[in-house]
């Protein structure tokens, strides 16, 4: 299972980001090889949902809000506006059935699964799975 490019940059930006000093957005799309408008983006996306803070100045940068274990990949998911993964039922279909479709509730229980399993993975995890599969 894939999530977006949005969801895979954001990630590819945070796991830049270290638990203690500040990094500017120039660094994290030069080591990460990222687009800086796009970047800029997502990281002003991610610093309103408070998963980052941001400073001006020439020791300025981003640093994460809160310790890298208390930011789960939902969160991300969420920050970014990635529900591509999430199968909810979406009443506002052209052929949608409706309240008495027979397909909604198994829609909403794959949907409340999803985002438990998002949930399970912390950015400290996702980085340190990362340093393993580098070594």
């Amino acid at each position: 299972m894939a999530v977006s490019t949005r969801t895979e940059y954001a990630l590819r930006a945070l796991i830049e980001i270290p638990a203690k000093g500040s990094v500017s957005a120039h660094s994290i799309c030069e080591r990460q090889q990222l687009p800086k408008k796009y970047i800029e983006h997502l990281l002003s996306a991610l610093k309103k949902a408070g998963l980052i803070t941001s400073s001006s100045g020439s020791r300025g940068g981003y640093t994460l809000a809160r310790p890298a274990d208390q930011i789960s990949l939902w969160d991300i998911m969420e920050a970014v506006d990635d529900h591509t993964q999430v199968s909810e039922c979406e009443m506002d279909k052209q052929f949608c059935l409706g309240e008495d479709c027979p397909f909604k509730p198994v829609f909403l229980d794959l949907a409340a699964k999803q985002r438990q399993l998002f949930r399970k993975y912390s950015l400290a995890g996702i980085a340190k799975s990362m340093s393993k599969e580098k070594k």
